[in-house]
């Protein structure tokens, strides 16, 4: 796929009320907009080029029955590579 760069003039409260969006939702600001494109049908709405994340988060923190202390308690790591 190849990547084609925008630019655009937008208000100052329309670049504070995306910058607040992009935050909030923890994404980029050209996610945000490039959610709102295929929301407004300029795009098709499946994107192949989606991140990693974006494929796998809806079986995030789905594990049941393991250690809650996993990734933070060093006994767990004693024979790791071993």
């Amino acid at each position: 796929m190849q990547i084609a760069s925008l630019s655009l003039r937008i208000s100052k409260s329309e670049s504070k009320a995306l910058r607040e969006r992009a935050r909030k939702e923890g994404v980029s600001q050209s996610n945000v907009v490039r959610r709102a494109l295929r929301a407004y049908g300029v795009t098709p709405e499946h994107d192949s080029t989606s991140c990693g994340y974006e494929l796998i988060k809806h079986i995030l923190g789905k594990c049941r029955g393991g250690p809650k202390d996993l990734s933070s308690n060093p006994k767990h790591l004693a024979d790791y590579g071993k």
